[in-house]
C-alpha cells in the first residue's frame, strides 16, 4: 500500500470522526426531542475507524496482515465492534458480560486455526473458550473503567501507541501493515477530541468503551498467538491496579452504611484534591510508558516486576500529594539552617543555664 493512500486514509479517518461527532451531537443543532446522546460519542469514532480500517483492508496486499486472519479478513471483528457500539447506546435487561462474552465467543470462531491464544497447551475448542472469557472480562473491564472521566481515551490512546511499535520492534512477528491500524484508530481519537475543545461535556460513554475494549482486545490476542503473554499485563496494567484498588476499598468499607460512591483511585485522588487539574495528562505519561514497556520486555519478567512496583510507588506517592507544594533543594538548605539555628541556641541556653547553677 503506497505511503500517499496511508496518510490520504489517516486524514480522512480523523475528519470523519469530527463530522460523525458534529452531526451526531451538536447541541446546537439536536431539537429538545431528541434523547441526548452526550455521552454516546464513542458511535462517531468507531464509524470512522470502522471506514478507514475497511480500507486499508482493501488495499492491502492479500498475504499481509490481517488478511490472513480468515477468508473474511477484519470485517467480522470490524462488525463486532460496531455491534457492541450500537448495543450500548441503550442499557438492555441482560447483564453486559453475557452480550460481550456472545460476541468474543462468536469473533473467536473468525481467527485462523493456527492462532493458539495458549500456545498450545489446551485443544483448539477450550482455546476458544477460554480467550473469550478473557476476551470478554478485559471488554468489561474497560467499560467499567469508563467510569473515570476520560480513562477511556488515555488508555486507549496509550496502547495504540505501543501497539504502534509492534512491527517496527517484532518484524520477523508483525508485518508492516500491523502498524497503520492503531494509528488509524488514534487519528479517529483525535478528531473527537479535537471537536471535543467545544463541548467539553461529550464523552465515549459505553457506546465508545466497550468497542474500543474489544478491539484492544483483539490486539493482544494476536499477540498473545506470538508468544506475547507478558504484554496483556503490563500493558494495561493501569486499569488491573484500579480494579484492586476498588475492590480493597470495597472490602475495606463494607460495613459503611451510606453507598460508596467513588471507589477508583484516582476518582478518591481528585475529590480529595480540588487542585485536580493536569492528574489525566499525568496519568497518560504513566499509561505511556506501560503500553511501551510491555513491548519491549517481552522476555525479561523480573525486570517489569520491578519496573511496575517503581512505577506505581512513584504514581501513589504523587497523586498522593497532589496540588501540595513540591520540596525544592534550597528548602532543604533553608530548613537545615532553621534546625541548625534552633539546637544552638537551646544547646546555649542550656550551658548557661548550667553555669548559673
Amino acid at each position: 500500500m503506497g505511503l500517499a493512500y496511508f496518510l490520504s486514509c489517516l486524514v480522512t479517518t480523523g475528519i470523519l470522526s469530527f463530522v460523525f461527532t458534529y452531526f451526531l451531537y451538536n447541541p446546537n443543532k439536536l431539537p429538545t426531542q431528541i434523547k441526548d446522546m452526550s455521552n454516546k460519542c464513542g458511535i462517531a469514532v468507531i464509524g470512522a475507524v470502522f471506514f478507514g480500517w475497511s480500507l486499508l483492508e482493501l488495499a492491502s496486499w492479500p498475504n499481509e496482515w490481517p488478511n490472513t486472519l480468515s477468508p473474511f479478513g477484519i470485517f467480522p471483528f470490524l462488525i463486532a465492534a460496531l455491534s457492541l457500539s450500537l448495543y450500548s447506546i441503550e442499557k438492555g435487561i441482560i447483564n453486559r458480560f453475557w452480550i460481550y462474552l456472545f460476541v468474543t465467543l462468536i469473533s473467536s470462531q473468525f481467527l485462523p486455526a493456527d492462532l493458539l491464544v495458549f500456545q498450545g497447551l489446551l485443544p483448539i475448542g477450550l482455546d476458544r473458550l477460554c480467550l473469550s472469557v478473557v476476551w470478554a472480562g478485559f471488554v468489561h473491564l474497560y467499560t467499567t473503567m469508563d467510569k473515570v472521566d476520560s480513562m477511556t481515551l488515555a488508555q486507549t490512546q496509550a496502547l495504540c501507541i505501543g501497539f504502534a511499535f509492534l512491527s517496527p520492534l517484532y518484524p520477523a512477528l508483525f508485518p508492516l501493515s500491523l502498524t497503520y491500524y492503531p494509528i488509524l484508530m488514534l487519528a479517529a481519537l483525535l478528531g473527537f477530541l479535537f471537536y471535543k475543545k467545544t463541548f467539553p461535556h461529550l464523552q465515549l460513554g459505553k457506546a465508545g468503551s466497550a468497542p474500543l475494549g474489544f478491539l484492544m482486545g483483539f490486539f493482544f490476542i494476536m499477540m498473545a498467538g506470538k508468544g506475547m503473554w507478558l504484554a496483556f499485563f503490563v500493558m494495561p496494567s493501569y486499569y488491573y491496579f484500579e480494579w484492586i484498588s476498588s475492590f480493597i476499598y470495597r472490602i475495606r468499607h463494607r460495613s459503611q452504611q451510606l453507598p460508596i460512591k467513588y471507589t477508583f483511585y484516582v476518582t478518591r485522588v481528585v475529590q480529595n484534591h480540588l487542585n485536580a487539574v493536569g492528574i489525566m495528562p499525568f496519568l497518560m505519561k504513566r499509561m505511556i510508558i506501560l503500553a511501551l514497556l510491555g513491548i519491549l520486555v517481552q522476555d525479561f519478567v523480573w525486570v517489569a516486576v520491578v519496573a511496575l512496583i517503581v512505577l506505581y510507588l512513584d504514581l501513589v506517592t504523587r497523586l498522593n500529594t497532589w496540588g501540595e507544594p513540591k520540596p525544592r533543594l534550597r528548602d532543604v538548605f533553608s530548613d537545615i539552617k532553621k534546625a541548625s539555628t534552633i539546637l544552638w541556641t537551646s544547646a546555649k541556653d542550656e550551658i548557661q543555664h548550667l553555669k548559673k547553677r
